[in-house]
């Protein structure tokens, strides 16, 4: 577990850097790529971690905001948040609200 804290932790915080100049629905993809480990391809998630496919933009957003305010419990979703800044937050909410929902 804490190898899998450290990787998620790794990429969160490298992901960023890469994908700087990139915008829209290219970085939203990018970014998307550190939720896969926990909540599935695409974000759909087959076990107790809830699948991202099921929320609304807003509703990503403001559990990401939470997680990086550390407001909403978490064990892992503090520090992985803690690496992305507004811009961050809504491209990966825009990305996963325009997934097809299943």
């Amino acid at each position: 577990m804490q190898i899998l804290m450290r990787l998620l932790l790794t990429v969160t915080l490298w992901l960023p850097g890469t994908v700087a100049a990139e915008t829209g629905p290219a970085r939203g993809a990018a970014l998307a790529h550190t939720c896969v480990t926990c909540h599935g391809p695409e974000g759909r998630s087959q076990g107790a971690i809830p699948p991202l496919t099921t929320l609304s933009s807003a509703d990503i957003t403001t559990a990401l905001q939470a997680f990086r305010a550390e407001t909403r419990p978490s064990t892992v979703m503090h520090r992985i948040a803690k690496g992305l800044d507004d811009a961050d937050i809504t491209a990966v909410a825009t990305y996963f609200a325009t997934l097809p929902r299943r």
